[in-house]
């Protein structure tokens, strides 16, 4: 081999060894994890999922149907022509309600308690919900010869039962029913007892009252339908008020007689009670009771009542219901002037308003020791006007203090254990019952010849 042969072979084999030396170096600065370097692993690894966008919810989500101040929008001149069509007065009332349940329930969303009230209300008032019998399905393909109207109805699950629609003693009365459901079904059968039902189930009604006239489904029921209106917005108002006076009643007066004279609530509270005194104890001692009914009597009372004081006996007791005719509100301004006169000597604010006595709730009060106390004037009652009242009270009153005679109001009717004492003074012990002043107890069609009934009080 030649020399230059040689020097070139050399240098070859330098820059081999120099590229080989500078391949370890790197090596030995990479972090390896195992006989992998990390770079290869990451070639490895799965790329990275990209986040979906969150598609943004509507602000403004569809409107139930419900809503405080929802009016039906106009009507086009299409949808006018098919409603006369659908509701024309040719037709039965039956077929036309069952076209105007199915449509009405289609433009509005129901959730389960207004699907709960709803119902309830078309099954009172003789509609039957569920699949129609032998109707055996629908078929769109083998139907396909009918027309809209006739495959609507055929697809209604809301139907007037063939029985009702035939039967000549079963006639349409809207503010019956409406009576019924509001002041018996809804407290007693759907027990709602919270403030936002009892609000709602007579907002549902009247919404789908307003619904029929709107569409003009029934014009020849129109003076009906409008009078059914007005008993939901009455219901509305009496059905929370009946609500706050039953949990408010007997009253401490009442209580405090029933307690010394061996009621309801005689024995209730233990005066040597040490044990329990996370939760205030219900009823009250003999010792407070006797205070009150003393205080009471010398207050209320006339001078033959103040006179005889606790020393009297009961002289009757019956189960009866009663209807209010009369509030006699307290003298805030007597009783004030005479508990409060020391404490709100020249203090601000310490006049009496004018309007207090006609409008107790106005104004708030506050109780020294003894609750400001008034009159509720009652006569006897009973549910159906055909049956008159096995007593011979014609018209008494019940002392009740101002916390509850506030929710009270004429019209409203009582069902409760009333006693009487030797002095004249009538008292009320359990109270089973507090209704509306339209209250009627109205069952459904295929339970009205039941002589046995759920909701019959014991």
């Amino acid at each position: 081999m030649s020399e230059p042969a040689e020097a070139s072979l050399s240098e070859a084999i330098e820059r081999l060894e120099i590229n080989s030396a500078g391949d370890e170096h790197e090596d030995e600065d990479v972090a390896r994890f195992g006989d992998l370097k990390i770079t290869e692993l990451e070639e490895k690894q799965a790329p990275k999922k990209k986040k979906k966008r969150k598609r943004n919810k509507p602000k403004n989500p569809r409107p139930s149907g419900f809503e405080e101040h929802h009016v039906e929008g106009p009507l086009t001149l299409e949808a006018v022509q098919e409603e006369l069509s659908l509701y024309h007065p040719s037709k039965p009332f039956s077929e036309r309600i069952e076209t105007c349940i199915q449509r009405y329930k289609s433009k509005r969303k129901f959730d389960a308690v207004r699907s709960q009230i709803f119902t309830t209300y078309l099954t009172l008032g003789g509609i039957s919900t569920g699949p129609k019998q032998f109707s055996g399905g629908l078929d769109y393909k083998q139907n396909d010869h009918l027309d809209k109207e006739q495959l609507e109805a055929m697809a209604a699950t809301d139907f007037v039962s063939a029985n009702l629609d035939e039967d000549d003693e079963w006639e349409v009365d809207f503010p019956f029913v409406v009576r019924g459901f509001l002041s018996h079904r809804v407290p007693y059968v759907l027990g709602y007892i919270e403030v936002a039902h009892l609000e709602l189930s007579a907002q549902v009604v009247r919404n789908f009252l307003n619904y029929i006239l709107y569409h003009n489904v029934a014009p020849e029921h129109a003076d009906g339908i409008n009078e059914a209106v007005r008993i939901c917005d009455l219901a509305e108002k009496e059905l929370v008020l009946c609500r706050h006076t039953s949990h408010r009643l007997p009253g401490t007066f009442n209580m405090a007689c029933s307690t010394l004279f061996g009621g309801h609530y005689a024995g209730m509270k233990d005066e040597n009670q040490t044990w329990d005194n996370l939760t205030p104890p219900v009823g009250l001692t003999v010792r407070e009771a006797t205070d009150i009914f003393n205080v009471c009597v010398q207050t209320r009372g006339t001078p033959e009542q103040k006179e005889m004081g606790p020393n009297v006996k009961i002289t009757r007791a019956e189960f009866m219901g009663m209807e209010v005719i009369g509030i006699v509100f307290p003298n805030l301004e007597k009783k004030r002037g005479k508990d409060e006169a020391s404490a709100e000597e020249g203090s601000e604010g310490s006049k009496t308003d004018t309007n207090e006595n006609t409008n107790p709730a106005a104004k708030p009060y506050e109780a020294t020791g003894l609750k400001a106390l008034g009159r509720l004037l009652v006569k006897p009652w009973t549910p159906d006007d055909e049956l008159q009242p096995e007593t011979d009270l014609v018209e008494f009153d019940i002392w009740l203090e101002l916390e509850v005679l506030q929710f009270c109001f004429t019209g409203m009717h009582l069902e409760a254990k009333v006693h009487r004492l030797s002095s004249g003074i009538f008292w009320i012990d359990s109270v089973t019952a507090v209704q509306c002043s339209f209250y009627v107890q109205l069952d459904p069609p295929d339970k009205a010849g039941d002589n046995a009934s759920d909701d019959e009080f014991d």
